[in-house]
């Protein structure tokens, strides 16, 4: 029996909001200083509402995602998606729970996470490579087809704090796509990209699921997740609403969104 490459057990990430439950602002600061000079008395204001003190992000998610699979993650913002896959990629710790990866793992997460902006583009391919794991003359085995990929030639030598979004965006992309990780997870940031890149990527993550590897997605396209994806995880407020069939995890998101008559006409596309 294969053993998945992901499996994650009640999973959950607890945030404090606010330490200090009250912070008066900076008009009743003011106001208590004209009183003071005016020499009358304080002026009494209620006091704002204070902000809770910590959020659960996630709470209770478990689910496990087969090798060689693309898993969708879709949710309204604020659902928990990214929080997730943080988790996953190692960025931050669960606050209970547990989450098992088989495998190396290459992340695209934010635009340029990992990246140091004073490095050329060639640099950082190095860089995440090295970071990952591989040996110089690995990632160099890789390099003119990263290069390629992301269609910035002129641009490769250039310190990529001078790149515009899409050119990072694709830079990241096909680095995650072309160094040697068993898992890649991939968020929202593909949105960026014009539709004739986003095409190319999508054609790469399915080339990636055949020759064995393994791909967590997430975006708010629905028409992408249930063209790439075999199964699917819908989060809400950092619940598992429901896991498995992708039409039926489209169909209750985009209730979820107020939208029920959008659902039938992506499904049916």
């Amino acid at each position: 029996m294969t053993l998945a490459a992901v499996t994650v057990s009640n999973l959950g990430k607890w945030y404090v909001v606010n330490e200090n439950r009250y912070r008066p602002p900076l008009s009743d600061a003011l106001i208590q200083m004209i009183d003071a000079s005016f020499r009358r008395p304080a002026t009494k204001r209620k006091p704002a509402h204070a902000l809770p003190s910590s959020i659960w992000a996630l709470r209770n998610v478990s689910f496990e995602v087969k090798s060689g699979s693309v898993f969708g993650i879709i949710g309204r913002n604020g659902s928990g998606k990214s929080t997730l896959l943080r988790i996953l990629a190692r960025i931050t710790t669960p606050t209970e729970g547990r989450a098992t990866m088989r495998g190396r793992v290459g992340a695209l997460l934010e635009v340029g996470t990992g990246f140091h902006p004073d490095f050329s583009g060639r640099e950082n391919i190095m860089l995440i490579g090295t970071m990952m794991g591989m040996t110089p003359k690995e990632v160099r085995k890789y390099e003119d087809e990263i290069i390629e990929f992301s269609e910035i030639h002129d641009f490769v030598d250039t310190p990529v704090k001078h790149y515009s979004t899409g050119m990072f965006m694709r830079l990241a992309f096909a680095v995650a796509a072309h160094l040697e990780s068993e898992i890649m997870l991939v968020d929202e940031v593909l949105a960026v990209g014009d539709d004739a890149f986003q095409q190319k990527c999508k054609a790469k993550i399915r080339t990636a699921a055949l020759a064995g590897r393994t791909v967590l997605f997430t975006s708010h396209d629905m028409n992408s997740i249930l063209g790439i994806c075999q199964s699917c995880l819908l989060l809400d407020r950092g619940q598992s609403v429901h896991q498995g069939n992708v039409e039926e995890c489209v169909r209750r998101y985009t209730e979820l969104c107020g939208v029920t008559d959008m659902a039938q006409q992506v499904i049916s596309q």
